[in-house]
């Protein structure tokens, strides 16, 4: 419960806003399907990711297996190289303005 209470928009553009002061730029990209894609060959089936942690390729012809944390990973960095990432990632970043100071006499 405590993950889906959390501010995920204001997230996303506070990385943005800290991406973007550092010279980078932050792109969300498509996540489902990547875990039971494999990121070797590209074959897709239900049954690749056997538990939490493993990826066994169920493709007669790779049975490539791994992490598949690592395994979506890498399907993710494929689809951004594709050109399939959702550019920006925020419509704006957050631009903070210093407010204004009233004088000591008028507080």
């Amino acid at each position: 419960r405590s993950i889906s209470q959390e501010a995920w928009g204001r997230t996303v553009t506070m990385l943005t806003y800290k991406a973007a002061r550092y010279g980078g730029a932050l792109h969300k990209v498509p996540a489902p399907g990547t875990s039971g894609r494999c990121s070797a060959c590209g074959f897709t089936t239900p049954g690749s990711r056997e538990s939490q942690a493993v990826f066994v390729c169920k493709n007669p012809g790779c049975g490539w297996s791994g992490n598949a944390d690592h395994n979506a990973a890498r399907n993710t960095l494929h689809l951004y190289r594709m050109g399939l990432a959702l550019v920006p990632a925020a419509g704006r970043a957050v631009v903070r303005r210093a407010g204004r100071v009233k004088p000591a006499t008028a507080r």
